[in-house]
């Protein structure tokens, strides 16, 4: 199958074809929206979102801020990074050594999660939040390994 015909089709044949500062935004709202779906669900259930210091005390949670920033920040500047990266080098490895980093960082501290000593409707809402991060950056690479490979098939088209 051919790079155009893969970059057309399917879910994220939809994406390829938008320029890579949409699908990185795109990537970071989706995630953001369902983070916090996943907050209110966990609200819902009765979740706190306060965490245990060191000392004991219950620290009061800055939710949904926290959610924002933890979603924002971390997306938006790894899906750039990779993006420049891969644009600058003309490679696609960059993009799929970044889709292991990416969703591997989001995965590895998942764990953090169940030491911080949050409720269990938290830590089950936290520890999907990271989940829908993961799945959104390899999606996301995805996407624009598929538009990198749309664009440099097209002059060969040409």
């Amino acid at each position: 199958m051919s790079a155009d015909a893969r970059s057309r089709g399917g879910f994220l044949g939809r994406f390829t074809a938008r320029h890579p500062a949409a699908i990185i935004a795109g990537a970071v709202a989706a995630a953001l929206t369902v983070n916090l779906v996943l907050w209110l669900a966990g609200l819902g259930l009765g979740g706190s979102f306060r965490f245990t210091e060191a000392d004991g005390s219950l620290h009061t949670t800055t939710a949904p801020q926290g959610v924002i920033t933890m979603t924002v920040l971390p997306m938006s500047a790894g899906l750039a990074l990779a993006a420049l990266l891969a644009a600058a080098r003309k490679r696609r490895a960059v993009l799929r050594s970044a889709q292991v980093v990416g969703a591997g960082a989001a995965l590895a501290t998942t764990p953090e999660t169940f030491a911080a000593g949050f409720d269990t409707p938290s830590t089950i809402a936290l520890t999907g939040m990271h989940v829908v991060i993961a799945v959104l950056v390899l999606l996301a690479l995805e996407a624009l390994a598929r538009r990198e490979e749309a664009v440099r098939a097209a002059p060969a088209r040409g």
